[in-house]
C-alpha cells in the first residue's frame, strides 16, 4: 500500500495490486512489443492509474482527466493495460466509446477480444472480461439484463464498446438504468474524445448536443465515474468551458513507445520522405487526369514493398499498405480506383503471361528505383535482384476502395496482401494501418482548416523504424509546409501538457502557437477561442545530452564563455533581496558562434537555430547563471527517454503572501531583451538510467519580442 500527499494538503492512501488481468495483458503485450516495449507500457500506465485515483480521492476535483498521445503512437495498448489494471482493482465495467463508424468500432472491439483472449460467446470459464459491442443496427449484441446481472455475481467485468452515436448509447444507458448500481463499479473511455462528444449546440448553455447529452447521461445513471477522454488532437479539450461536464481537471500523457516515428521525424527534419508534388498534379487529378506523379507513387509503393519483403525476417513482414487520400467526395474516388485496378492487373497479367508490355513495366519500375531509392539501400540492393519480389508483390497487391459504403469495405486489414487503400474521411482519425509506407495526399481545406483534423489525417505516423528509410509521402509544399508547422505547433504544446502534469502550469495558461500557420485549432462549433498577442515567453530545453563525450565538449565551450567576462550577481526573482544568480552581457555574435557549437541542444525543438539567431540581432545579450551558490541542482527525468520533467523551478510557496522567490521564470535581467538562462543540473530518479547523476548544462531563453497565439475564450 502507497501513500501519496493530495495538492489539498490532506493525506489519501492508495492501494493498487497488479493482479492476474494484468498478468494477462503484459503478457500480451510482451508477446507484442517486447519486454521493454511492454514494461514503458507498464510504467506509464500504473503512474496513471495512481494519479487518476489520487484525483478522485480529492474533492476539490472532478473526475475527469484527458489522456493525450500522439497520432498512431499506440494508445489502444495503454488502455487496455488501463483496463487490467481497473478490474484488478475493484472496477467490474468498463465502457469505450470507440468511434463513430464501424472500421473504428471494429478495430477498437478485434484488439481488445485478441488482448483479452477473448473468443467467440460469452463463457465464464476463460480467462478474460465479457466483450459486447453494439452492431451495425446500433443494438448491443447478446446481452439482455438477466445475462448482464449473471456476470457481475460471478465477477465477471464486463466491456461495451460502443459505437460514439446517441442511437447506440441510449441501449446501453437504457440497460444501466434498470441495473443495481451497488452492483457495479464503472469508468469510461471516450476514444477519440475530442471528436463528436463534445457539446456542439449553439447555445451550449442552454442546450446539449445528442452525443453530449447521452455521455452527461451516462455519467449520472453511473455515479460521476472515472470519464478518460483519449486522443492526440486535444486542441478542442483544453479549451472547454467550466461548466463543460466533460472538461479535464488534469492531463496525462501516453509516452510513445521504442520505435515509434511521428511529427519530429516526418516533418521537423531535413529529409527525403516527402515528395513534392505539383499543385496542377491535383487539379488534373479533380478532372479525372491520373498525373504522373501517382503513378509514380504507385510505382514507389511496388518497388519499396519488394525491398521491404527481400528484408523481412517475420511474415507479417512481409506486407505493405499505400494510401491515396486526395478528395472527400466519394465521386472522385471511383475513377482513381478504376485506373489503379486497370494498371495492377495488366502489370499482372505480364509478369504472368511474360507479354511484351513487360519490359515497359520493368524499366517504369527501374527508373522509380533510381529516382526514389536511397543511395545506402542501392550499395545492398541492386534493382536486378528485386524483380523476383517485384513479381510477387504485384501479384499479391489489391486495390481497396475505402469510402464509407459498409460493410464492403471491412475486414481488408488483416488480409495477408499488399494493399493500396483510395477514400477520404475513413482513411483518417484513429484507423491504423501498421505497414503503411507509401502515401498520396494532396486533400487539404480551402484557408487551411483545423489543426486537430489535419493532423490526425497523418496516417503515416506510427512504429515505423524498421523500415522509415522506404517510407515516402508524395503531397504538395503548402501541405508539406503546413505538417511541419503542425509538428512545432505539437512539439510545443507537449512541453506544456508536460508542465502541466506535473503541476508547473494550469490547463487555463495553455497556449497554441498562431503565427506560423494559416489553421485553427479546432471548430468553433466545439469551443470558443480568441488570438492574442503574448511576450514574455519561455523557450525550455526538454533533452538531456546523452553522449558524456559531447556533455564534456559543451562544459568545454561554455566555461571559454565563463572565464571571459565579470559576473554580477542578481537578486531578479527574490521578493526579500536574496542572491538568486549571476550574469554578464555578451555580444550577439558570441551567442551566435555558441548556438553554433553547442551540441545536443539549438537543433531540437522548442529551439529553432535559424529563428534564435536571428532574433539575438545585433544587441549585447544577458546569459544568467543560475543559483547564487553555483551548485548543480536536481530535476527529475523521465524513465525511458532523455527527457526533462521541469527545467524551470516554480515558486516557492503557493500562497502569495508566503512567496519570497518567484520562481526561475522570473529571472530576467532585461525584460525588452532575450534573456539566456543556463542551469547546471544533476538528472535523477528513482530507478537506473543511463544519464541519471552525470551533470549538465542545460538552457532556457526567454523572447521579449510579441507572438501570436490561440488561446481559450471565456
Amino acid at each position: 500500500m502507497e501513500k501519496y500527499t493530495l495538492v489539498t494538503g490532506e493525506t489519501s492512501t492508495v492501494s493498487m495490486k497488479l493482479g492476474e488481468y494484468y498478468k494477462l495483458v503484459n503478457e500480451k503485450h510482451i508477446a507484442a512489443y517486447g519486454e521493454t516495449g511492454a514494461n514503458n507500457i507498464v510504467q506509464n500506465i500504473v503512474e496513471t492509474y495512481k494519479s487518476i485515483q489520487l484525483q478522485l480521492a480529492d474533492p476539490n476535483k472532478n473526475n475527469n482527466v484527458l489522456l493525450v498521445g500522439k497520432v498512431q503512437s499506440g494508445k489502444t495498448s495503454n488502455l487496455e493495460m488501463l483496463t487490467a489494471i481497473a478490474f484488478d482493482n475493484g472496477y467490474n465495467i468498463l465502457v469505450i466509446y470507440g468511434g463513430y463508424d464501424t472500421s473504428l468500432l471494429k478495430q477498437t472491439t478485434d484488439r481488445f477480444k485478441e488482448t483479452f483472449g477473448v473468443v467467440g460467446d460469452v463463457t465464464y470459464d476463460d480467462e478474460g472480461p465479457a466483450i459486447f459491442t453494439t452492431d451495425d443496427s446500433n443494438q448491443i449484441l447478446s446481452i439482455d439484463d438477466e445475462i448482464m446481472t449473471d456476470l457481475l455475481e460471478n465477477n465477471k467485468p464486463v466491456i461495451f464498446v460502443s459505437m460514439k452515436r446517441p442511437v447506440a448509447m441510449r441501449k446501453i444507458n437504457a440497460l444501466f438504468g434498470r441495473l443495481d448500481k451497488s452492483k457495479f463499479k464503472a469508468f469510461i473511455i471516450d476514444d477519440e474524445g475530442d471528436q463528436a462528444s463534445l457539446n456542439t449546440a449553439k447555445d451550449k448553455i442552454k442546450n446539449a448536443s445528442a452525443t453530449y447529452k447521452e455521455i452527461c447521461k451516462m455519467k449520472d445513471l453511473l455515479e460521476e465515474p472515472m470519464y478518460l477522454s483519449v486522443t492526440a488532437t486535444p486542441q478542442a479539450n483544453i479549451f472547454l468551458d467550466a461548466w463543460s461536464r466533460l472538461r479535464p481537471d488534469s492531463i496525462r500523457l501516453i509516452q510513445p513507445g521504442i520505435g515509434y516515428d511521428g511529427a519530429e521525424t516526418y516533418h521537423l527534419y531535413e529529409n527525403d520522405i516527402i515528395q513534392i508534388v505539383s499543385d496542377d498534379d491535383h487539379e488534373g487529378l479533380a478532372e479525372g487526369i491520373i498525373p504522373e506523379s501517382l503513378w509514380a507513387a504507385v510505382r514507389y509503393f511496388i518497388v519499396a514493398s519488394a525491398i521491404k519483403c527481400r528484408r523481412a525476417t517475420k511474415t507479417k513482414d512481409h506486407y505493405s499498405d499505400m494510401i491515396i487520400h486526395a478528395f472527400r467526395e466519394v465521386s472522385q474516388h471511383s475513377n482513381i480506383y478504376t485506373s489503379i485496378c486497370t494498371y495492377i492487373n495488366n502489370m499482372k497479367d505480364s509478369f504472368e503471361y511474360k507479354d511484351g508490355d513487360l519490359k515497359t513495366y520493368l524499366s517504369e519500375l527501374r527508373k522509380c528505383y533510381e529516382i526514389y531509392v536511397s543511395y545506402d539501400i542501392k550499395a545492398s540492393i541492386t534493382f536486378d535482384n528485386l524483380v523476383d519480389e517485384i513479381a510477387t508483390v504485384v501479384k499479391k497487391t489489391k486495390v481497396i476502395l475505402k469510402n464509407g459504403m459498409g460493410k464492403a469495405t471491412q475486414g481488408n486489414e488483416k488480409l495477408k496482401w499488399h494493399k493500396i487503400y483510395i477514400g477520404g474521411d475513413l482513411l483518417q482519425r484513429g484507423l491504423t494501418f501498421p505497414n503503411l509506407i507509401t502515401t498520396y495526399f494532396t486533400r487539404w481545406a480551402i484557408g487551411g482548416g483545423n489543426m486537430d483534423t489535419n493532423l490526425q489525417r497523418a496516417r503515416w505516423f506510427g512504429y515505423r523504424s524498421k523500415y522509415i528509410d522506404i517510407c515516402k509521402i508524395f503531397t504538395t509544399a503548402e501541405i508539406a509546409q503546413e505538417f511541419t508547422n503542425l509538428a512545432e505547433i505539437e512539439d510545443d504544446l507537449w512541453d506544456q501538457f508536460a508542465d502541466v502534469e506535473s503541476g508547473v502550469l494550469n490547463i487555463d495558461d495553455i497556449l497554441i502557437q498562431s503565427e506560423k500557420t494559416k489553421q485553427s485549432p479546432t471548430s468553433k462549433q466545439r469551443v470558443k477561442y480568441k488570438k492574442i498577442a503574448f511576450k514574455n515567453r519561455w523557450l525550455k530545453q526538454r533533452f538531456l545530452v546523452d553522449d558524456e563525450r559531447k556533455i564534456a565538449e559543451n562544459d568545454f565551450e561554455l566555461q571559454k564563455l565563463f572565464d571571459s567576462v565579470t559576473w554580477e550577481p542578481t537578486t531578479a526573482g527574490s521578493k526579500i533581496g536574496a542572491a538568486t544568480a549571476c550574469y554578464a552581457y555578451f555580444d550577439a555574435s558570441t551567442l551566435k558562434k555558441l548556438i553554433n557549437v553547442i551540441y545536443g541542444v539549438f537543433d531540437y525543438e522548442p529551439f529553432q537555430k535559424k529563428a534564435l539567431t536571428d532574433l539575438l540581432g545585433q544587441d549585447n545579450i544577458p546569459v544568467i547563471l543560475m543559483g547564487a551558490d553555483k551548485k548543480a541542482r536536481y530535476r527529475s527525468i523521465y524513465e525511458y527517454d532523455f527527457r526533462i520533467k521541469a527545467l524551470l523551478q516554480g515558486a516557492d510557496s503557493t500562497v502569495a503572501e508566503k512567496i519570497t522567490y518567484v520562481g526561475d521564470s522570473g529571472v530576467v535581467i532585461d525584460k525588452d531583451k532575450i534573456n539566456i538562462q543556463i542551469h547546471r543540473i544533476v538528472p535523477g530518479k528513482d530507478r537506473t538510467h543511463p544519464m541519471e547523476n552525470k551533470e549538465q548544462y542545460m538552457f532556457a531563453i526567454y523572447i521579449p519580442k510579441e507572438k501570436t497565439y490561440f488561446i481559450k475564450d471565456n
